[in-house]
């Protein structure tokens, strides 16, 4: 089976598994649930639905994946992208708990999945370290982190200079917070491995299907496509940045947002030298960086955030130039692949999850949430229309706000370069 070259160009499409091209969908279907976005917050609401004996149709407008879903960093770890002390501040201490313990239901949905699906391999390393640029001393960044999180319910540790050093030698570095239950993987085979799980469990999946508009009717709804139609009695909207025909309030309270991944040539035994720490990395800096080794000596490198969502130019040298100043006894480090990663934020940083009108289901807004989260988003919105639960609700607080159309991207622009200077000026007073 010749591999398909459709998406867009990534170490990630490189070493993809072989996988057939769905058909678009021509005609009319009948389902249970339809859900449009064929990404990890769609894939992971069908496979759970279909586990509860539920009839899935996904459509996605390219292919599966071709999204934030299919190119991202990678990591599977607990937390949100909001902060927690945020979080607990308009929520109180037990909803804040309810929602992280949600995001660590979402790691282990995602560790289930790859181990009853029987791709191992698809995990790339376990654990994850953030790491801070600044020397806060003892009582400073890891220890209240960690006594922050603990009250949360999160199992993680504490490092000290001395400690990341170990692993990390680099003198950018000073302490940490670990997480041992935290692990990567290749995301976009994991997102062909749940498209063929989600087929032999009898869902069907068309590719190149826009959903192009939607329609009450009598039995529930209807999603609209060029060349024919979804009859459901639920829709998922899980479109991310994308939802533009479909559900313009939706669309227009998120903002697509790039960051930025290279993936270096085999650097052998050097890499090794510089970077010790099987697990992923990321640190603390508003804007940072977050990395991993893949491929046995590749270092895979993401960084940079700004709401213009086309390449830049010369970014593989701006990549290697960002490696190099973290380790620069890498040397000559070639960068074999750059890419940007297209992912939807709101502006309060929370996903938008939930039924906003009856039997109409939202799941997007994951942008540097991670991948776990997708699940977790799943999970809920799946017992809520099997009618388990209603634990979606946790995120009715989070709600559609404007996100300011071309207003919002400049200000969202503007306060991303706010928090790369305020980084730089913290590091040169440490």
């Amino acid at each position: 089976m010749e591999r398909p070259r459709s998406w867009p160009q990534s170490w990630y499409a490189a070493t993809s598994d072989p996988a057939p091209e769905r058909k678009p969908l021509a005609g009319n279907l009948a389902c249970d649930v339809a859900i449009v976005g064929g990404g990890f917050a769609g894939l992971h609401a069908a496979r759970l639905l279909a586990l509860r004996g539920r009839k899935v149709v996904v459509v996605e407008r390219r292919r599966l994946g071709w999204g934030a879903s299919g190119r991202n960093g990678g990591f599977v770890g607990a937390g949100w992208a909001a902060r927690m002390d945020r979080i607990q501040e308009k929520l109180g201490i037990e909803r804040a708990r309810e929602l992280y313990a949600l995001s660590q239901e979402g790691v282990e949905i995602v560790r289930d999945a790859i181990r009853d699906m029987q791709r191992p391999e698809i995990i790339m390393g376990n654990g994850r370290l953030t790491v801070t640029r600044v020397d806060a001393g003892p009582g400073g960044y890891a220890d209240l982190a960690y006594r922050r999180t603990t009250d949360l319910g999160a199992t993680v540790m504490p490092w000290s200079t001395a400690e990341v050093r170990a692993v990390l030698v680099s003198q950018r570095y000073f302490q940490a917070l670990c997480d041992p239950r935290s692990f990567h993987i290749h995301p976009l085979n994991f997102v062909l491995t749940l498209a063929a799980d989600l087929e032999r469990r009898g869902a069907a999946i068309h590719e190149n299907t826009a959903a192009t508009g939607l329609r009450r009717d009598a039995e529930g709804w209807r999603v609209l496509t060029a060349n024919g139609e979804i009859a459901a009695r639920h829709v998922v909207l899980a479109g991310s940045a994308h939802l533009g025909r479909v559900h313009r309030r939706a669309a227009s309270s998120v903002l697509p947002v790039a960051t930025f991944i290279a993936v270096t040539d085999k650097l052998g035994p050097r890499l090794r030298e510089a970077v010790r720490w099987p697990g992923a990395i990321a640190d603390t800096r508003r804007a940072g960086n977050y990395y991993r080794v893949v491929d046995g000596d590749r270092l895979l490198w993401g960084g940079g955030i700004t709401t213009n969502t086309l390449e830049p130019w010369g970014l593989r040298r701006r990549m290697r130039r960002d490696i190099l100043s973290v380790y620069p006894q890498l040397g000559d480090v070639k960068v074999e692949y750059a890419w940007p990663g297209i992912m939807g934020y709101a502006l309060h940083k929370m996903p938008q999850v939930g039924e906003i009108e009856p039997g109409l289901w939202l799941s997007t807004a994951f942008g540097g949430h991670g991948l776990a989260q997708t699940a977790a988003a799943a999970a809920v919105i799946a017992s809520g229309i099997a009618r388990e639960d209603e634990r979606w609700r946790i995120f009715a607080p989070y709600g559609l706000d404007w996100a300011g159309g071309p207003f919002g991207r400049v200000g969202v622009q503007l306060t991303y370069w706010g928090m790369q200077a305020r980084d730089w000026i913290e590091e040169r007073r440490g």
